[in-house]
């Protein structure tokens, strides 16, 4: 019996030595990697409780193959969970957050090379090959020369209980730290919110809105959607390399706004907000409506010309509100199309505008300087190659990253303007604005390249957001004041009130006091994450 109860508890200490390898390695390589010591912590607790989950549910198999298959499959599963945890704290600072999933959700097997070109350093790499080679191959020879033939009864009656309190307090206290807990929480939000998205968004004309028709007065706006452009890199908002040498030609032309910020740093939350009603105190809106259907309601004939990929792991959002125009062209379907440059839009531009609709409303929606930024741009645009760089953090990644994105950053303003000189060209009543959904930090404020939330830095949320107008706009409407406005404190999740004042676009539940260019303006503060007031944030930073 004695000798019994030893060979179990010996059997037992090893089986838990073995499945519990992936933990001791975030023990221990956590410590350098992950920043906050609370965060730690928290990571290795949480951890601890799923280990314990998977090495009780070894315990329960009384046959020695399937005990060793299980025992086998576990360390695997928690190999590839510790190596996904800790490059992301690698490569951002922080933990798996829900808005980094939606990312992932939105991801289509372009982007995701693109992700792993510019993330899988060295580090990566061999924490890859430690985890997903080495890992799995020791605990496999030790788990074949252990004897784990069997087990009293109370020890797996214990096991039991141990699956139980391990699951509760995951799901009490480590929900956050769990990748299984939050990537479903966060996938039944995001399909939640796809659906309702395709219920509200996608018909032509919304039901929760009445607009006032138009008249035939002849009209043609455009509305630039851009990606990932931050103004930290854009002359035109005082950077210090020439990335804007063609709208800068015509600046006495444009408008440029220097305070507007973008409501999220994530696309499908941030357009969400941007393009309907949604806000931060409603940010599922129910009942929604999108600028589109705005537009078409008025009596706008609606174009939605886009060079970014109908679907990733499901239908986009922004795909979802194109649904409603009149017309939908998506130049990028095709995923082995890597490079297609947002040039490729303006024929398809030309055609809608030689189309003979008397009122044209016509959304573009960029791949502007997203993902892999040396995709971004054709070879001769190729015009930063040096290492004079203003950023806080200066290292051969950051000088290559830089030179890169200022490329993608130039090339996307001859783009703007190529736009802007098209529609002026058509002597028409028209406006032309310019906006991104959001950002991307470029060692400028932290050392890392991207967008996260949790850090929330200024580069990822400080998006351009850029007008012009035709002289028939300024003629039929009251545009001299417009100048006074372009220092405006604004969020861009009201952008639908700025998008119906400029376009004349009325309706009972029209705010006013949201529009950037309304004389009735008023400042409010401009809320991110978990209703952080964003002013109040970069005060207290630079303080």
């Amino acid at each position: 019996m004695k000798q019994g109860l030893a060979k179990n508890i010996i059997s037992l200490v090893k089986l838990a030595g073995i499945v519990g390898i992936p933990l001791l390695l975030l023990v221990g390589i956590g410590v350098f990697k992950i920043p906050d010591t609370l965060d730690y912590i928290k990571e290795i607790l949480g951890f601890g409780f799923f280990t314990v989950f998977f090495f009780s549910m070894v315990v329960l198999f009384s046959i020695a193959t399937r005990r060793y298959l299980l025992g086998l499959l576990s360390v695997i599963i928690l190999s590839v969970f510790v190596f996904i945890k800790l490059s992301f704290y690698h490569n951002y600072g922080v933990k798996i957050s829900a808005s980094a999933l939606y990312v992932i959700f939105e991801t289509d097997t372009t982007e995701s090379s693109d992700f792993l070109s510019n993330y899988f350093d060295g580090f990566v790499i061999l924490t890859a090959i430690l985890f997903l080679v080495v890992v799995p191959f020791v605990a496999h020879y030790l788990l074949k020369t252990l004897d784990i033939s069997g087990y009293f009864k109370w020890v797996k009656s214990i096991a039991v209980l141990s699956i139980v309190v391990s699951l509760f307090l995951i799901h009490k206290y480590f929900e956050s730290e769990n990748i299984i807990w939050t990537t479903v929480k966060s996938y039944t939000e995001y399909t939640s919110l796809l659906k309702d998205l395709k219920t509200d968004l996608a018909k032509p004309l919304s039901n929760y809105v009445t607009v006032e028709q138009k008249d035939d007065t002849p009209e043609t706006h455009v509305v630039i959607i851009g990606e990932s452009t931050s103004n930290w890199h854009m002359q035109l908002y005082g950077y210090n390399r020439p990335t804007n040498p063609r709208l800068s030609e015509i600046k006495d032309d444009l408008l440029v706004f220097d305070s507007v910020i973008a409501p999220h740093v994530h696309t499908i939350v941030s357009l969400d907000k941007m393009l309907t009603f949604s806000d931060i105190h409603s940010p599922n809106k129910k009942n929604n409506t999108s600028i589109v259907q705005l537009a078409n309601a008025a009596g706008f004939d609606t174009y939605w010309i886009s060079n970014q990929r109908p679907v990733g792991m499901h239908e986009r959002i922004s795909s979802i509100i194109a649904h409603a125009a009149t017309e939908k062209m998506f130049v990028a379907t095709n995923n082995s199309d890597d490079n297609i440059y947002d040039e490729a839009l303006l024929p398809v531009l030309d055609t809608v505008l030689k189309k003979p609709s008397k009122k044209k409303m016509i959304f573009l929606h960029l791949i502007g300087t997203h993902g892999k930024f040396k995709s971004r741009f054709p070879e001769h645009f190729q015009y930063f190659k040096d290492r004079k760089v203003d950023a806080k953090f200066k290292h051969d990644k950051a000088f290559e990253l830089i030179n890169d994105y200022d490329n993608a950053i130039r090339y996307n303003d001859s783009i703007v303007r190529e736009v802007i000189d098209r529609v002026k060209s058509e002597h028409t009543n028209s406006f032309v604005v310019y906006m991104s959904d959001h950002g991307d930090e470029l060692f400028d404020t932290l050392d890392m390249v991207g967008h996260n939330e949790y850090w929330a830095t200024r580069p990822m949320y400080e998006v351009p957001f850029i007008a012009w107008f035709s002289e028939d706009y300024k003629t039929q409407n009251n545009t001299a004041s417009f100048e006074n406005y372009t220092s405006r404190a604004y969020i861009l999740e009201d952008f639908i009130y700025t998008f119906s004042d400029l376009a004349k676009i009325r309706f009972k539940q029209m705010d006013s006091t949201k529009s950037i260019f309304s004389s009735q303006f008023i400042r409010k503060p401009r809320l991110i994450k978990n209703k952080e007031d964003y002013d109040k944030r970069q005060q207290l930073l630079n303080d």
